[in-house]
């Protein structure tokens, strides 16, 4: 809500509606709530319908689920409004700049649930996973959300006073 706020303040024309961190928050909360029914799903199951799913679904954004060689077209009360869009289904002149709705990729989301579940089966032999290489990169990790959200307005800064040092001293790119 926040990245949606500041974009539609500072850059309306490149506004972000349903981006990343949405998807994340949505996909962390949907699973949260169903966690007690997606864990009585085998795991090998559950991978294989998630990515089953996440295929069948990857171009509902564009009107379209698709069965190998066959293209359903879901009904067009689907690609309504706001609400749709962020599930999937966007209406006609809608535009983000960075969009993933829950549709498909909640299906992703729920593959790594699942590939989680398989991978602990075998902890004993990712044991040397769980200790950082690097501990730069331990860092940036835990860190991710912070520097996701700080990316953007560092660089709007350090580009806007490199152009305004450009524009005193009379200089050109």
């Amino acid at each position: 809500a926040l990245v949606t706020a500041v974009t539609l303040i500072f850059m309306p024309a490149d506004v972000v509606w349903f981006g990343v961190l949405t998807l994340l928050g949505s996909a962390m909360i949907i699973t949260g709530l169903l966690e007690k029914w997606l864990e009585k799903v085998p795991p090998v199951a559950g991978l294989a319908g998630s990515f089953f799913l996440f295929y069948f679904t990857r171009h509902a954004a564009d009107g379209y689920l698709q069965l190998g060689h066959w293209l359903i077209t879901p009904p067009g009360f689907l690609y309504a409004n706001y609400f749709t869009a962020y599930l999937g289904f966007y209406p006609f002149g809608f535009f983000s700049t960075d969009y993933f709705p829950l549709i498909p990729w909640l299906f992703l989301f729920w593959a790594g649930f699942y590939l989680h579940h398989l991978a602990e089966r075998t902890a004993q032999s990712l044991r040397p996973l769980c200790h950082s290489v690097c501990p730069p990169l331990g860092w940036l990790g835990r860190n991710s959300l912070m520097l996701y959200l700080l990316h953007q307005p560092v660089i709007y800064g350090v580009l806007t006073v490199v152009f305004l040092l450009l524009r005193r001293g009379g200089g050109a790119l």
